[in-house]
């Protein structure tokens, strides 16, 4: 599942990244034809050619051909196989290469050098001719050969080149950090999903353990509230079979799975116990981690209940918009104050689950007094 994911996120950035390409060079090979459209409306003596036009595209040829080389031959050797000499020596060539080619189509290099006009000399005119057939002689042109690619026109070339190649690499290795990204974000996920999943299957022996130790002490006392809270446990297994392993529950349920635990919990204690539940009765369309509350309810029943003194558990849970709190107190028995609810796998566990559920947005406050313990949660809701 994961290696299917990364595939779709680099088949999907390979295409973003081509239709940029794409859309870049159609504008590109459109500004000869929108320049020359422009420079028509604002001078009506100007006369559409076609030679600019294609002479425009045979540039844009060059260029597009430059890009093609860096795009699949050049930018792999740098980003996949880090050989960064190789590839700073090959681009070097190709900007050359792209430089003499550029120069060798420039249509000044085609055309012949317009002859000079003649003028006769009189005597009263003849230094105002020769001054205005100097001023008509076209500049000097750069003969053909290597000195020709030290003119401003291939120096031009060179630096265009140098920039189209960075933009090119820019764009790579903008989609290539992009998918290290979700690659890093995808692992994470997943050894997320394992940890959770590793918590939950310590959490559920821990706590059929502590139910079965309840039902076993209900055989000696009274059978048949034994045989009934065999029933209350088979709805619990239920609920952990197959709510426990999805990812989110609903409240509705995981109150209901509360309220079977203390039903369960109530057949073994007399009336000495004072058990309480207090839930709402209509309660939100919202979603929870399922078996994320059990843990404190089983702690408070496992350490806060005494059969030779009067004692407690009260339980709250009262949703307020897109956050659920709940608290869970409970008496305190003189024996069992060393081994309270401190260091219990299952609240070690469920600490760990918050911290990976909910980083920095829940609140879990644990108070100790000297005859009772509260713990109080705070968690957001998913709708």
């Amino acid at each position: 599942m994961y290696t299917f994911a990364l595939l779709k996120t680099t088949k999907m950035n390979y295409r973003k990244e081509h239709i940029i390409y794409t859309l870049m060079w159609i504008a590109l090979y459109l500004s000869p034809l929108m320049g020359i459209y422009m420079r028509m409306s604002g001078n009506p003596h100007i006369v559409f050619s076609w030679d600019e036009i294609i002479n425009a595209w045979e540039f844009n040829t060059v260029w597009i051909v430059l890009f093609a080389i860096h795009n699949f031959l050049l930018a792999p050797l740098l980003i996949i196989k880090r050989r960064t000499w190789l590839y700073t020596a090959l681009v070097v060539v190709l900007l050359v290469a792209t430089m003499f080619t550029l120069s060798a189509i420039r249509p000044s290099h085609s055309k012949k050098r317009p002859a000079p006009q003649r003028y006769e000399c009189c005597e009263h005119n003849c230094m105002n001719a020769e001054m205005m057939a100097s001023k008509q002689q076209p500049p000097p042109m750069r003969e053909g050969g290597p000195l020709m690619m030290f003119g401003p026109g291939e120096v031009v070339a060179f630096f265009g080149g140098l920039l189209l190649m960075g933009m090119n690499l820019g764009v790579k290795l903008y989609f290539r950090s992009q998918e290290a990204t979700k690659a890093i974000t995808q692992i994470e996920k997943h050894a997320l999903e394992r940890q959770l999943q590793y918590l939950k299957y310590q959490v559920n022996p821990h706590f059929f353990m502590n139910t079965l130790n309840n039902i076993h002490a209900l055989v000696d006392i009274d059978p048949e509230r034994a045989k009934a809270s065999i029933v209350e446990l088979s709805k619990l297994m239920r609920y952990v079979l197959y709510e426990g392993n999805n990812r989110l529950t609903p409240l509705s349920r995981e109150v209901q799975f509360l309220r079977n635990y203390v039903q369960l919990m109530s057949m073994r204690y007399s009336g000495n116990v004072s058990i309480c539940l207090d839930v709402p009765e209509v309660l939100p369309d919202s979603m929870l981690p399922p078996l994320l509350l059990v843990i404190f309810v089983e702690n408070a029943f496992k350490h806060g209940i005494s059969y030779r003194t009067k004692s407690f558990v009260e339980i709250s849970l009262q949703p307020h918009g897109d956050r659920l709190l709940f608290s869970c107190r409970n008496s305190r028995p003189e024996i069992k104050h060393d081994e309270n609810m401190k260091g219990g796998v299952g609240l070690s566990n469920v600490r760990r689950r918050l911290d990976l559920l909910f980083p920095g947005n829940y609140t879990l406050d644990i108070k100790e007094q000297e005859d009772t313990y509260t713990v109080h949660l705070d968690i957001p809701l998913t709708n």
